[in-house]
């Protein structure tokens, strides 16, 4: 990352806050919220809100370097010849602090959902002009004060723009109105469970995402051709909220095609019911099985057969034991049902399965 200077008076007009004292520096050479990370010269942000260990995390700074610590509440002050800047409230100054910096470095910042975010960073083939981030909003800060990117991509769609102007244009939100097939920036050609065939800029594709997704891949296109931002659809792969496992009958991870047994999990209630909604409309055909917490048996009892389960161990037996052609289980993650099923993940193309 290239040498920066960041002022001190600079940082403390910016934030509304208060220098407590009168130290020799000027400047900083980077802005931090990890203590572990900080490096000689750098503005540390204390963004823990339990006060001892936010008291912790500073003497950790302070010793490794830091030149200034920028903190709200109250904070015990221990070496004078660092910057303490005191704040009201850090989440609003550091919002401050973001926007100022978009607005001298002329960028702009786009705040996008998840599954928006996973495949924009896909398919998006311009890395000099557009960078993502998705972390801290202290490191996002960083990243934008050091990068020569015009624009900006963060996986975060709940920043506090209450202190922004009501007609600013430094960060951005795509528009979450429900598009009409009619109104994408492509034509959808066909689809399977697991993937669409659409037509885009004179080209066919044929991309692994469910027609569940396609409106984020229309919100994303569209951002795309109103900034001139150039994409590469064919290296779209997958989203992390639709991973479906293919389980054989010895309880292990297979290859799609090769079994008639696929799992998908979710830990999000209102994902799930998407997904539910989803399997109901377009495999009407498929025996499909709901493994769910025991306290919402009586909640999904009505749209399909429902399985609870009381514990983990009790939910692995009954996703090898039972008989289902889809699995929709609710209260994990993909990620334990890849550590339990496998011991080795074998990639998968989800057309193979939709293909057979």
């Amino acid at each position: 990352m290239k040498e920066i200077q960041i002022g001190v008076n600079e940082i403390v007009e910016i934030a509304f806050g208060t220098l407590l004292n009168k130290p020799s520096i000027s400047f900083f050479h980077q802005i931090c919220d990890q203590s572990s990370n900080i490096r000689r010269g750098d503005l540390f942000v204390a963004t823990n809100k339990d006060s001892a260990q936010a008291q912790k995390d500073i003497e950790e700074a302070v010793q490794k370097g830091a030149f200034g610590i920028l903190f709200s509440g109250n904070i015990a002050m221990s070496d004078q010849e660092v910057a303490w800047i005191s704040v009201e409230d850090l989440e609003q100054s550091l919002m401050r602090i973001l926007r100022h910096y978009l607005i001298i470095k002329n960028k702009i910042l786009f705040l996008l959902n998840k599954d928006e975010y996973e495949i924009a960073t896909q398919i998006i083939t311009q890395k000099k002009t557009l960078e993502h981030f998705c972390g801290t909003l202290t490191g996002l800060i960083q990243n934008i004060i050091a990068s020569d990117a015009a624009f900006f991509l963060y996986c975060n769609t709940n920043l506090d723009l209450s202190t922004f102007p009501k007609n600013q244009q430094e960060v951005k939100t795509l528009l979450q109105e429900k598009i009409e097939e009619n109104e994408l920036p492509f034509a959808l050609n066909s689809y399977s469970l697991f993937g669409i065939k659409i037509f885009y800029k004179s080209a066919d594709y044929e991309i692994p995402l469910p027609k569940l997704f396609i409106r984020p891949l229309a919100r994303v296109l569209q951002l795309c051709e109103d900034y001139s931002i150039n994409v590469q659809l064919e290296n779209f792969t997958t989203l992390s909220n639709f991973k479906p496992l293919y389980l054989d009958e010895r309880g292990t991870i297979a290859k799609p095609g090769t079994t008639n047994k696929v799992l998908l999990a979710s830990q999000d209630s209102k994902l799930y019911e998407q997904y539910l909604a989803y399997f109901t409309m377009y495999a009407k055909w498929a025996h499909l099985m709901l493994f769910i917490p025991k306290v919402y048996q009586e909640l999904y009892a009505p749209y399909a057969e429902v399985m609870p389960y009381a514990n983990q161990d009790e939910l692995f037996a009954q996703l090898i034991k039972e008989k289902y052609n889809f699995a929709l289980i609710l209260g994990v993650d993909t990620q334990l049902l890849e550590m339990r099923f496998t011991n080795q993940i074998v990639d998968t193309n989800l057309f193979d399965y939709t293909k057979e």
